[in-house]
């Protein structure tokens, strides 16, 4: 017999996970809450989920609950719903900045608690998903989760200290690769390809490269290396982007959302 998997949210986040996770919760029964009905609604219109009337009543119908709320709505929702979490649930917070305490501190009796960070690009079946769990969930449990999330990308246990580095570095990560590569197809517009073009040649080049990085084990500087020939065209690009200080400013950005991450607990 399979799961009740509840979601608290609606979100494009929930909407990712519905449609690259659909194999894996063959099986389960799927429930949604949305503080707007209407897009409840419109999930379940598109998904085999089940509408939930109220917070109360997925949280008593769930073995696991994923809690999909912007972060400041969480100490609101989790409050509304820890009278009603049954106690061997398994409670799933996807919220930056939201520690396991924070959510703990709601319930007389905690369910058993975890914190994931789950990433855009699992809609593709690439995604990057951290996982910190509560000492006191069962090793079976925590496994399972990672399963989950290893059939859409990778996942891994990460210290819930580093998580808002994770916020940063493959929440908001691919945003700032889009930008990337929406500024590579630019340069190359300003050079006359047609930007349909551009946009395939940019997006191919940067996912062969990081292709390359994961599976070759070799240091980033070094496989730069291997393309930036003595007096070529690539030393010549890279010269320009570190006049500008071009790491540092990839640094700036992933420290801005970081201290983003940790101003949302605060």
């Amino acid at each position: 017999m399979g799961r009740t998997i509840g979601f608290m949210g609606a979100g494009k986040i929930v909407e990712a996970m519905l449609t690259a996770l659909a194999p894996a919760f063959a099986g389960d029964e799927l429930v949604v809450w949305n503080r707007t009905p209407a897009r409840a609604q419109s999930l379940a219109s598109r998904f085999p989920v089940r509408v939930a009337a109220s917070v109360r009543e997925l949280a008593e119908a769930s073995d696991w609950i994923f809690i999909a709320v912007k972060p400041h709505a969480v100490a609101k929702v989790v409050s509304e719903a820890c009278l009603h979490v049954r106690e061997d649930a398994f409670v799933i917070s996807m919220a930056a900045g939201v520690t396991l305490d924070s959510i703990r501190g709601h319930f007389a009796s905690p369910p058993r608690l975890a914190r994931i960070m789950p990433n855009l690009p699992l809609s593709v079946g690439m995604g990057m998903t951290a996982v910190c769990a509560d000492p006191s969930v069962p090793r079976e449990l925590v496994d399972a989760l990672l399963a989950l999330f290893s059939t859409v990308g990778r996942a891994r246990i990460v210290e819930e200290r580093l998580f808002d580095t994770v916020t940063a570095l493959s929440g908001s990560g691919p945003a700032f690769a889009f930008l990337f590569i929406e500024s590579m197809a630019d340069g190359a517009v300003l050079n006359g390809m047609d930007r349909v073009q551009a946009y395939e040649f940019a997006a191919q080049t940067v996912m062969g490269a990081a292709r390359i990085v994961l599976d070759s084990a070799r240091h980033p500087g070094e496989l730069k290396d291997v393309v930036a020939s003595p007096a070529g065209t690539t030393m010549a690009g890279i010269v320009s982007l570190e006049r500008k200080a071009f790491r540092a400013i990839v640094m700036d950005a992933i420290d801005a959302a970081a201290r983003r991450s940790r101003e949302l607990n605060s």
